[in-house]
């Protein structure tokens, strides 16, 4: 049996084992033969990254996920990285080929198909990312690769976030992306109306400091609008509760996460991973 599995610190509140073994225990017998893996979940505090992704060179690995803190830590110890991975500045799967390990990065196109699945189209579309992290960072990537006409980067940090946006903006997009100061969101009499809005930042997340509340007020919010939520936990967050109220369409990011875990398992195992097996376990997890 091959191993595989998820890395983080802390990492007890990933549901990634539960819809990452489902796709695995619903392989074929002549993929399981090839493939199979027990999908777990490793705790690994920063001063043992580097021992524990030496060790997943081992044949016995296929690979891992990476979950914060370490998606950007991992970059200098991987051998080869994707253009996604280097582009976004983080990997979150690693695949281990012969004993050479492979940096990847689904977040992006796990987010486009997400959207696509929703029925949201987003060429020549005006977009809003609430947040300025490595979940931010990899939206706007899938979001100039999908070709949005604008994207407007709300964070605490404006030099941060301006940082990030020359960044990309030098990969010659021709989406036009601009930094905007977080308290303009309450005020759409000054700021932009956007077609589409992201939430990036922790804010709702169940357990966390900041459980119950919406990163924005309804006035930030508007009917034409499409709201996606990466939180997705809980499925209904304050934030989509909100839009719905606005009349406004909304995404969860359940989707986002199961498809984002589905390409993953997809270069860990070169099958076809079964989507609709891996979400309803996803949201069963949830529901538990």
């Amino acid at each position: 049996m091959k191993k595989v599995g998820v890395i983080g610190y802390p990492i007890g509140h990933s549901i990634s084992p539960v819809f990452q073994q489902a796709a695995f225990d619903a392989l074929s017998p002549e993929a399981r033969r090839e493939v199979y893996a027990q999908y777990e979940r490793y705790p690994v505090p920063p001063e043992e990254l580097g021992s524990f992704i030496e060790g997943a060179r081992d044949k016995e690995w296929l690979g891992v996920n990476v979950t914060i803190p370490h998606k950007e830590a991992v970059l200098p110890l991987l051998d080869r990285m994707d253009a996604g991975a280097r582009t976004i500045g983080a990997a979150n799967t690693i695949v281990n080929e012969g004993g050479v390990l492979w940096g990847h990065n689904t977040d992006a196109e796990g987010f486009l198909r997400a959207l696509a699945e929703n029925g949201y189209e987003a060429r020549g579309r005006n977009a809003a990312i609430l947040g300025n992290g490595g979940a931010a960072r990899a939206v706007v990537v899938g979001l100039c690769r999908a070709g949005a006409a604008s994207v407007t980067v709300f964070g605490r940090d404006l030099d941060r976030t301006g940082a990030m946006l020359s960044d990309l903006q030098r990969r010659s997009y021709r989406t036009t992306l601009d930094a905007a100061a977080w308290e303009i969101l309450d005020q759409p009499e000054h700021g932009p109306r956007p077609d589409l809005l992201v939430n990036t930042t922790p804010i709702g997340m169940r357990g966390g400091p900041l459980e119950g509340e919406s990163p924005v007020s309804k006035h930030a919010l508007h009917p034409e609008m499409t709201v996606f939520d990466a939180v997705y936990n809980p499925v209904q967050t304050p934030l989509l509760q909100l839009a719905q109220e606005r009349g406004a369409r909304t995404i969860g990011g359940l989707d986002m996460l199961v498809y984002q875990g589905a390409i993953a398992f997809e270069l860990f195992t070169g099958w076809i991973a079964p989507v609709d097996i891996m979400r309803d376990a996803a949201r069963k997890a949830l529901e538990r």
